[in-house]
């Protein structure tokens, strides 16, 4: 088996005359304005690439591994050669139709069972909210590529080695990859950074991998308001000063490098220098604006924001639990738009939004706002890029409860009564806020008023 990097969490596995790409993402920003790639792949490069792929997996929807302007540069090669696109079989079919919208030809893989593509054999397990994790197989080798899923307990990397079986060769991400707290907050960002080195030591011991492969990590907070997200970020080579006396090789990689089984330090070494190069031009790469919206824009943007709402969930019920969930779910948040000088009381319960002058919970650009109304995703990719702040104790976890409804909805999730029989999603999202409100109160004076 063959495995050519190509960029950021885009690799070539492989084998005999199969070929296949993951997660192609090759230029542009990502998240609305705030990542940028430590590197782009020419067109021309991509377009090589593909005449030797036959295949394509895809992880999940986030458009640093699902990128739609990648799609449709080359959608006219993917149907002229016919290279059908692998993904998850879920209900939230977005990432298929869009496929099919394109005239490419998509395969729907349920999650578990082994799906033959040419000689490789092809399983995807599902992660958490969206993501999925996949193992590639072939006689004699096995590439498990966990991308970024959240694989950190003795637990989870379990329940993978006993689905999956160990593996030769281990892709996982390096580096924490979501708003950790505000400019004061470092010590969030520095923990997050060790907590995924860890993650990395926690995965390879019980999965057992000859070699790790660190990648999907290689990006930058691009944006003037999140760039201090990078003050702690992992690099390579702090993978590999972390692991140098470890049971397994550390294998990194930089574009167009090849690994076809034996690590190679010298690789390791020519891969490290390219990156730390790659690093430095990008913090002195221009940042990447916002422009500011109006009250119209935001007000328009939260209108279509509530039809989709109200199509998709109860809002009786969603003013029930208002009013009587112990979770304290749907409470009005007031979201400060500090470009334009603008308060908003957002009551998605209700279907109300105002212009207040009370203490904010959040501050945010006026256009971060209005994505956040404008698309179903969009408090998701606001939690990703990190162009928020928090200006009152509570306010990020208040925000998360009453503005991330659609999250369920593209789950294929009502919120209803019917939400009760989805205790895992419930439990994984509380799980996870707690973990947010407790960086989050260790910040002391991170907290900053309105």
């Amino acid at each position: 088996m063959r495995i050519e990097f190509v960029n950021h969490a885009s690799v070539l596995i492989s084998e005999g005359d199969t070929a296949i790409l993951t997660d192609p993402w090759y230029s542009g920003p990502a998240f609305h304005k705030g990542w940028s790639l430590l590197v782009e792949t020419p067109d021309d490069t991509v377009a090589r690439l593909l005449e030797r792929v036959t295949d394509i997996w895809l992880s999940h929807e986030h458009p640093d591994h699902f990128s739609i302007a990648s799609f449709r540069t080359f959608a006219e090669v993917l149907r002229a050669r016919d290279i059908p696109v692998w993904f998850q079989k879920i209900k939230d079919q977005r990432v298929a139709n869009f496929v099919r919208q394109q005239g490419i030809t998509l395969r729907e893989m349920p999650f578990g069972e082994p799906c033959q593509a040419g000689a490789i054999s092809l399983t995807c397990y599902k992660d958490d909210w969206y993501d999925s994790l996949a193992s590639f197989k072939t006689t004699d080798r096995h590439v498990l590529n966990l991308n970024d899923c959240h694989v950190d307990t003795e637990r989870r990397a379990d329940e993978i080695l006993d689905k999956a079986g160990p593996c030769d060769v281990l892709l996982t991400q390096f580096s924490y990859a979501a708003w950790k707290g505000g400019p004061d907050n470092r010590a969030w960002r520095a923990a997050a950074a060790a907590e995924k080195l860890d993650n990395i030591a926690l995965q390879a011991r019980l999965l057992r991998p000859r070699v790790v492969i660190p990648f999907a990590s290689f990006v930058r907070f691009g944006n003037t308001r999140n760039a201090y997200l990078n003050d702690a970020a992992n690099t390579p080579r702090d993978v590999v000063e972390r692991f140098r006396a470890a049971p397994f090789d550390v294998q990194v990689m930089k574009p167009g490098d090849v690994f076809t089984g034996e690590p190679s330090r010298q690789m390791t070494e020519d891969a490290l220098t390219f990156w730390d190069a790659a690093y430095a031009r990008a913090a002195q790469a221009a940042p990447m604006m916002f422009q500011s919206k109006t009250t119209e824009d935001i007000l328009a943007a939260f209108e279509a924001c509530l039809t989709r709402v109200s199509a998709n969930n109860s809002r009786a019920f969603m003013r029930f639990a208002q009013r009587f969930s112990p979770i304290r779910v749907f409470q009005p948040v007031i979201v400060a738009c500090d470009d334009i000088d603008r308060r908003f009381r957002i009551d998605l319960a209700r279907g109300e939004l105002a212009e207040v002058r009370d203490e904010p919970h959040l501050t945010m650009h006026s256009e971060s706002l209005w994505f956040l109304f404008q698309n179903s995703f969009g408090f998701d990719t606001l939690t990703v890029n990190g162009c928020l702040e928090e200006t009152q104790e509570g306010g990020f976890a208040r925000a998360a409860k009453s503005l991330s409804v659609e999250t369920l909805n593209n789950l294929g999730i009502r919120f209803g009564p019917g939400i009760v029989f989805e205790p895992r999603l419930i439990a994984v999202f509380l799980q996870r806020l707690i973990a947010v409100q407790r960086r989050l109160r260790r910040k002391g004076a991170g907290v900053r008023p309105g």
